[in-house]
């Protein structure tokens, strides 16, 4: 008789729980219609019509250079800056301006650098902030 209430109880905390972390997650998702550059907001059409395409090293992507993409959006003395760059999920990587000069950005917003492990390759990049 105990288990006849306990399973009905239990199965109804359950899917508050389930319901909750869907709508905390909904909530913090952040929008991927524009992306944020030094606290501007671009398109990925308008970032790519700024700065011309190029390719890595080893032909195997193709985006923009991120140097010259700082460069383009006003980044003063870009060299002496950090930069933050943060996916849709949270997920963020801080790289130099060394690193910035051998990264691109994929028109999927995804960031490669041929000078870092793959750990700072960060997927649907929705902010680059300047530090």
């Amino acid at each position: 008789m105990g288990k006849d209430r306990l399973l009905p109880i239990l199965a109804l905390i359950l899917l508050f729980i389930a319901s909750s972390s869907s709508v905390y997650v909904y909530a913090t998702q952040t929008t991927m219609e524009t992306l944020e550059i030094n606290n501007q907001e671009y398109t990925i059409d308008q970032v790519f019509s700024i700065v011309r395409p190029r390719t890595s090293n080893d032909s195997q992507y193709t985006g923009i250079a991120l140097d010259d993409l700082m460069i383009k959006t006003g980044v003063t003395s870009p060299e002496t800056h950090t930069y933050t760059l943060r996916g849709v999920d949270g997920y963020e990587k801080t790289v130099t301006w060394e690193n910035m000069q051998n990264g691109l950005l994929t028109k999927n917003r995804e960031s490669i650098f041929s000078d870092l492990p793959k750990a700072f390759r960060i997927k649907d990049i929705v902010t680059i902030e300047v530090k």
